[in-house]
């Protein structure tokens, strides 16, 4: 085949490649094939919201809140309230949960005196009254006593314990100082043996129409204090013919004894252990004995009645989520999904950052650093981008302090002038079938692994630390999980997070530290048995990122495994690079596939993500170039070979040096 041909046939070939590639692009440099394979992934997404029920329901003892009822449940009543505020995605909340619930199972007696309650500060409606009654970290319990008024900073008062005996020990310590104390309120005063009158113990109580047969004496003589005597008085408040009191007679043990109404009689009832169970056990045998009955509690609320008429929009929704969960299971567990990284950020922003009163100081300044990145990284729309620009914008023009009511109602505002902002409303790959379990712990560790992957794949920072110290800025700060943040704090300063000294090492500092994280919570309450926490990635997942231990000496004993294996750190962070790359996003379970960002912002002009955005895999932008460049210069050279075969037509031979000196 002669010069000119080849020629002719290689300008043919490139321009063939280019319209391929090019010709069907928007003006954002997305293929047209791009945007309907988005469009046609996003086509199968369901647009409902993942609802969170909390972590109590009917069954339970627990009263669940929320801020239509908080307030008419606690102010004014005639009974105390024990309100837990807690936070479903906490893992510490959902490990107390158990704890919670035995405790309102276990007094639910006393429901007339008092009543346990519980409102989950995730939801989107609860917000503001969280952030009212100044909710900075999960579990928080507050007690309101009877007639608790309303008014400014008449948000209750703390309980610091846990433990299911420290907070009934702290309940009681409550109820005794209740200053207006309504009709029917238990008597915690201890007798007076010195002074007191049988007879006075059988008067006809208030809201009875017979005196008591027995009156049940519980002396306390413990060293350390107890309550043992006025958890006993609220167990048999309701139970008629009987009273009981307390005393604190140092001249006597701890124990328990009956006077007999008739006769005036005393009798000493024995108690192999002074406890709540074993006092009311042998009042309760006491009274049996003698035909008097007992008031018993259920301990467990009467369950919802059931649905006897299926709902066929709810099922059409079930097989659609059902649906999305078999795709997501298919992609496997190194896809990462646009709609967790978008759902991870709205509720950081709008939920977890909105909790404080006030923010000032060290967390104002590491919300600005989060912002910061999030400008810089993330993968967002352009009028997402605009919206974190703004929002960022806003905290630093703050002076000296942002308050959570003018910044809530400011990002919902920079949200609407600029929506749509948000191309999802639910989790994917972070979903759970279990409320309260991944969803937004998930899609923080996602956040933080891709931004780090992002920093270190462009040029924007030369700083290494710059996500990590915003990362731990904010689960300092921020992160509602107040056990989570301290873990993660210690973990930090144990495995020498400021001495990263590259951005690499940074994404295998994060993913290590992970790993810690998901050894220490294997097994936990916190852990989705339909996701494990294991070491990731798996020998299935990346069998080269593991290697076979060839020496006892290590220096970094956290990238070793319990198998005989180590850590491949290359292999490793190359893996993560692929995973967490900016081209990895799957749009699965987005509503608009319109919004599914293409680009990095830079400042105010974008960039491409990694220096080299890649095109349908399989050229990228560097290629672009180069082939418009040959295809104009192929096209030159065309032109002037078909003039000058026409011009000599048969007289010459035509060389390619012919051509070339003739150019």
């Amino acid at each position: 085949m002669s010069s000119s041909k080849l020629i002719v046939v290689g300008c043919l070939i490139q321009l063939l490649l280019l319209l391929l590639v090019s010709d069907g692009t928007d003006g954002a440099g997305v293929s047209l094939y791009e945007k309907h394979l988005l469009k046609r992934q996003a086509d199968s997404a369901v647009s409902s919201k993942d609802e969170n029920t909390g972590l109590y329901d009917s069954n339970d003892s627990v009263i669940s809140l929320n801020a239509a009822n908080l307030k008419a449940q606690v102010y004014g009543k005639s009974h105390a309230s024990l309100v837990e505020f807690y936070n479903s995605y906490c893992g510490f909340c959902r490990r107390y949960a158990p704890v919670w619930k035995q405790l309102a199972s276990d007094i639910l007696g006393w429901n007339r005196q008092v009543k346990v309650t519980a409102l989950d500060c995730s939801r989107d409606e609860n917000n503001a009254i969280c952030r009212e009654f100044e909710v900075m970290a999960y579990p928080t319990i507050r007690f309101f006593a009877p007639y608790y008024e309303d008014g400014d900073q008449k948000i209750g008062d703390p309980l610091s314990a846990h433990a299911e005996a420290e907070v009934i020990n702290a309940l009681i310590e409550h109820m005794h100082n209740v200053t207006h104390k309504p009709a029917g309120w238990p008597e915690f005063t201890p007798l007076d043996l010195s002074t007191l009158k049988k007879a006075e113990l059988f008067v006809t109580p208030e809201g009875r129409t017979v005196p008591p047969k027995y009156a049940y004496l519980v002396n306390e003589n413990e060293p350390n204090g107890t309550t043992v005597g006025s958890q006993v008085i609220l167990d048999f408040l309701d139970t008629s013919l009987a009273v009981v009191r307390r005393t604190t007679d140092k001249t006597e043990p701890s124990g328990l004894k009956v006077i007999v109404g008739g006769t005036m009689g005393e009798i000493r009832l024995p108690v192999d252990e002074f406890s709540r169970e074993k006092v009311a056990g042998a009042i309760r045998r006491h009274l049996n004995e003698h035909h008097i009955s007992v008031t018993e509690v259920s301990t467990k609320s009467t369950s919802k009645d059931p649905v006897t008429e299926q709902d066929i929009s709810a099922i059409m929704e079930q097989k659609q989520e059902e649906a999305l969960k078999e795709r997501v299971q298919e992609l496997g567990p190194t896809v990462i999904y646009q709609a967790d990284l978008e759902e991870a950020v709205r509720f950081a922003l709008f939920k977890e950052v909105a909790r404080y009163k006030k923010i000032d100081g060290e967390r104002l300044l590491a919300l600005q650093r989060f912002l910061n990145v999030l400008v810089r990284y993330f993968p967002f729309n352009d009028n997402g981008m605009k919206f974190l620009k703004e929002v960022r914008q806003y905290v630093l023009n703050a002076e000296s302090e942002v308050k959570a009511e003018e910044y809530t109602v400011q990002i919902k505002q920079l949200e609407q002038n600029r929506a749509p902002v948000f191309s999802s409303t639910r989790w994917m790959g972070c979903s759970s079938e279990k409320d309260g379990l991944r969803r937004y712990p998930c899609g923080l560790w996602t956040l933080f692994h891709y931004l780090t992957v992002q920093a270190a794949e462009t040029e924007i920072s030369t700083d290494p630390l710059e996500i990590l110290q915003a990362m731990h800025g904010y689960i300092k700060y921020f992160f509602g999980c107040s056990d989570c943040s301290s873990h993660f704090q210690q973990m930090a300063a144990r495995n020498k997070i400021w001495n990263v000294t590259s951005k690499d090492d940074a994404i295998l500092w994060l993913w290590s530290s992970h790993n810690e994280v998901n050894k220490r919570l294997s097994g936990d309450a916190t852990e989705d048995s339909d996701h494990p926490k294991i070491q990731f990635p798996d020998a299935e997942t990346c069998p080269e990122c593991r290697k076979k231990i060839l020496t006892n000496h290590h220096n970094h004993r956290q990238y070793t495994l319990d198998d005989g294996h180590e850590w491949n750190l290359l292999e490793v962070l190359a893996f993560l690079k692929r995973m967490y790359g900016f081209d990895n996003r799957h749009p699965l379970g987005l509503q608009e596939a319109g919004l599914v960002p293409q680009r990095l912002v830079h400042g105010d002009s974008y960039h491409p993500a990694g220096g080299n955005r890649t095109f349908g895999n399989v050229l990228n932008e560097m290629d672009i170039r180069m082939g418009a460049l040959l295809w104009v210069f192929c096209v030159v050279i065309l032109v002037i070979a078909v003039k000058l075969v026409v011009r000599r037509g048969y007289r010459k031979k035509l060389y390619t040096h012919d051509i070339l000196g003739k150019v």
